[in-house]
């Protein structure tokens, strides 16, 4: 039940935006299919919890999260009750928000969180809503799981010190009481605190395993930590608590949720629903927001619609640590240098400084995916005043490996392939998957491509 809970919270803790942010440097594609894997994966021996599916709805903004709740035989017969009672279809609905400081609220409406008997015919009539009361306490519950998942257990000490406490209460009333059938109730009663305290430390262990095993995936900042105005304390129907985008995306420094929009992606040869995360600058951006005004130009589909896309911003490729990199590797004869993303490929400009003049060149380098987690980085015929001058490609690539250096830190390898049939020299660049989505280490580099502006990677299965 924890590990249902905790993917229902990976699931809702993409939020939905209806704005794309000024200073949004990233954004973070996840596939419905990558989260659904995820859920059998984590429900699959699950005697409570059977067939868990999410749907994202672009229309809506909402998130669903539909099952089927088993209630334990031996429970049902406790209580003297047809096994075949005890399946419930469900329905989770997630409506989620953004507040401008980056932090996330998850609301869960009423009307739209309900239950039904598994074997009904008219589910309109037969759902039952979940009343507000049973959902905060469900949803205190979760509370304390997120503060143990990020690593705070001092949720457990606090139990401990009020069971300890009612256990030195009920010693006085055991040693005052006379009647021995009261006295037995109460001896039970005690009996019954010495096994929730005994259970403690088997639940924290738990916890403190399961904070393990996901703690690559993302973390939580307990509610106490977020400082939380009035407003945002009183919804007693929701989640408040702040992602560490470095968890999902370790290269993306400096940054903070901006939020996320429900999208259908209809460029792969199997369309479906995306959750777009966008990531913001902590800083203001010295560089101009993506342009959406040109025409798309066909792109090469992948075969398979990847798993996760990444969409890294231009101004990812331009902090001053990049451009101050750059500048020393380039000779002094190579000025005002330009690179810029544009829907055919990366536009180089400059200056080459020759005598007492400064010739303007311009080339096109093109990005082509060869293998696994593989793509070459190929530079066109660099024209120079109209002449040829194939020289300058070697401080062109030099230029694009030293981006990729400081933006993408012990992510890349780079080997120089010379000069290719076509007379462009290539730099092959292999990603390391597993430390570029250290979240999903079963996935790998599929596809990369080039929009306005945007440097896109496609992650998927092989």
């Amino acid at each position: 039940m924890k590990k249902l809970i905790l993917c229902a919270l990976f699931i809702s803790s993409l939020a939905y935006a209806a704005d794309v942010p000024e200073n949004r440097v990233a954004s973070l594609l996840v596939s419905q299919d990558l989260i659904n894997s995820q859920l059998a994966l984590h429900t699959k021996k699950s005697e409570l919890i059977k067939e868990l599916k999410i749907t994202f709805d672009p229309d809506q903004a909402v998130i669903l999260l539909r099952g089927k709740l088993q209630v334990p035989v031996e429970e049902m017969r406790a209580v003297n009750l047809d096994p075949k009672l005890g399946a419930f279809r469900f329905q989770w609905t997630i409506k989620p928000s953004t507040t401008p400081d980056g932090y996330l609220i998850l609301e869960f409406p009423l009307q739209e969180t309900f239950f039904y008997p598994a074997s009904s015919k008219n589910i309109k009539e037969d759902r039952v809503i979940v009343p507000v009361q049973m959902l905060s306490l469900a949803l205190a519950s979760i509370r304390g799981y997120l503060a143990a998942l990020s690593g705070d257990f001092s949720g457990f000490d606090r139990r401990t010190a009020k069971i300890k406490a009612l256990m030195r209460g009920m010693d006085v009333l055991i040693a005052r009481e006379k009647n021995a059938d009261a006295l037995d109730d109460l001896k039970n009663q005690r009996a019954g605190l010495k096994l929730q305290l005994e259970a403690v430390p088997i639940e924290r262990k738990q916890l403190e395993t399961m904070s393990k095993e996901v703690s690559h995936i993302f973390a939580f900042t307990g509610e106490k930590e977020l400082n939380l105005n009035d407003e945002l304390g009183a919804r007693k129907n929701a989640l408040v608590f702040k992602i560490k985008i470095a968890q999902i995306a370790p290269y993306l420094t400096g940054v903070e949720l901006g939020g996320v929009r429900i999208i259908k992606n209809k460029r792969e040869t199997d369309p479906q629903n995306y959750l777009a995360i966008d990531v913001n600058s902590l800083m203001a951006s010295d560089h101009p927001s993506a342009v959406a005004s040109k025409a798309h130009s066909p792109k090469k589909k992948t075969r398979l619609s990847p798993s996760l896309i990444i969409r890294m911003n231009q101004a990812l490729f331009e902090s001053q640590a990049v451009l101050n990199a750059e500048k020393s590797k380039l000779p002094s004869n190579i000025r005002s240098l330009d690179l810029q993303l544009e829907e055919d490929g990366l536009h180089v400009h400059g200056k080459y400084h020759k005598w007492f003049f400064n010739v303007p060149f311009e080339t096109v380098v093109d990005f082509e995916t060869t293998d696994t987690d593989k793509f070459e980085v190929r530079v066109r015929n660099v024209e120079v005043a109209g002449l040829d001058v194939e020289w300058l490609s070697k401080f062109v690539l030099e230029a694009i490996q030293k981006r990729f250096e400081v933006t993408m830190k012990g992510i890349c390898e780079f080997k120089y392939l010379g000069t290719a049939s076509d007379k462009s020299r290539a730099l092959e660049i292999t990603v390391n998957a597993a430390k570029m989505v250290p979240a999903f280490p079963d996935l790998h580099l599929i596809n990369v491509d080039v929009r306005d502006r945007e440097f896109i990677m496609k992650i998927g299965k092989i």
